[in-house]
């Protein structure tokens, strides 16, 4: 009896791990990720840069070109705020969500995974989503996710919290366009460049 009983418990545990593991595939297989190399320095910038390895929009762009809250560049503040919430980009810790600024440059965008839980949104609508993410607790892992088929924000977020720690929107809309090397994003958004007010960059 207790031989068997180890056989039902192992049988069990490999049931475990491989449904595990099959969640974790099905999520990266799901969503589109670009890792930012340690060398990639990572800042955010009002200039538009046509020879930048990446350029991808970060926080909301109104249609009457204003940005959306609250952003910062080099230490002076722009904006109006909008969320309670600021999305520093740390050097050395890669993305901060808190009340006050921790670095000289951040946005305001929509929270999705903080602490490694998802976010949940009241928003039902279904679009290709894309992500700033920090891969884990410690250090500055950065990259960026985008998802393969159009989602919820709610259900974005929980796909994100299987492969990384903290996580924070970024827009896609009618200013979406952007790049990494020769990737290209929102390429029909193409036209809208000039009006983008924001942009996560890469030199």
């Amino acid at each position: 009896m207790k031989q068997l009983a180890k056989l039902i418990f192992l049988i069990f545990g490999i049931a475990i791990c491989v449904i595990l593991l099959h969640s974790v595939l099905s999520s990266k297989e799901s969503l589109t990720v670009i890792q930012i190399k340690e060398s990639e320095k990572l800042h955010f910038t009002n200039q538009y840069d046509k020879d930048a390895l990446m350029m991808i929009p970060a926080a909301y762009t109104n249609e009457d070109g204003t940005i959306q809250g609250e952003y910062r560049i080099n230490g002076k503040i722009y904006g109006t705020p909008s969320r309670k919430e600021r999305i520093s980009l740390h050097p050395t810790r890669g993305i901060v969500i808190s009340g006050s600024w921790h670095s000289d440059n951040g946005f305001q965008q929509t929270v999705l995974v903080k602490n490694g839980k998802a976010r949940m949104h009241e928003d039902d609508r279904k679009r290709i989503r894309r992500a700033l993410c920090n891969e884990n607790k410690t250090g500055c892992e950065l990259m960026i996710v985008e998802s393969a088929a159009p989602v919820t924000l709610s259900d974005f977020a929980k796909e994100l919290s299987k492969i990384c720690y903290t996580a924070v929107n970024l827009d896609t809309g009618n200013y979406g366009y952007g790049w990494y090397g020769k990737m290209k994003f929102s390429r029909w958004a193409f036209y809208n460049k000039g009006k983008q007010t924001n942009w996560v960059c890469v030199k």
